[in-house]
């Protein structure tokens, strides 16, 4: 596995939910995520005494609530996660009519292939949230959520309103 600095970052969630995934009472669920960290060649336990690892659950959390609140009231809505990274929503949420957009870095969408496939719906973007073009392939009436990481880096105007517009 070859990610780079910010991108291995992904693997903090993906370790926090499959640790409290163990939990005898979870903040949430999450198998999927289990079975992925068993599966990669990584040193987790690097992670285990991070401040920030049960926020990343606490996030998760947090998301998903949105995310089923929004598939409650509109269930062939459409979600769109940003800077994905290994997350499972869909896995977890999906209610077999609702839209899904996953994007990130053409290297995280390429592992992320390694344990997820397209389906009619839901669709990889492999591409950086300030490339105004991926918000052509989110194709789908909608209404939206969007989802996921919040952009840390300085930026010009354009790019700023292209990450936030809905298509």
């Amino acid at each position: 596995m070859h990610l780079g600095t910010v991108q291995e970052t992904l693997l903090i969630p993906l370790y926090g939910r499959a640790v409290e995934n163990r939990n005898p009472d979870p903040a949430l669920r999450d198998p999927r995520a289990e079975d992925i960290v068993a599966s990669l060649d990584y040193d987790f336990a690097r992670f285990d005494n991070l401040p920030s690892l049960i926020g990343t659950v606490l996030r998760t959390s947090l998301f998903d609530r949105w995310a089923a609140d929004l598939l409650t009231a509109h269930p062939t809505g459409t979600v769109v996660e940003i800077g994905v990274g290994l997350n499972t929503c869909h896995e977890r949420l999906d209610n077999g009519q609702a839209r899904w957009f996953d994007l990130d870095l053409p290297d995280v969408i390429d592992l992320r292939r390694t344990f997820f496939t397209d389906t009619p719906r839901r669709t990889m973007i492999a591409a950086s949230v300030t490339d105004e073009a991926w918000t052509g392939a989110v194709k789908s009436p909608g209404p939206y959520l969007f989802s996921g990481a919040r952009p840390r880096w300085r930026e010009s105007r354009r790019a700023r309103r292209s990450a936030t517009r809905p298509p």
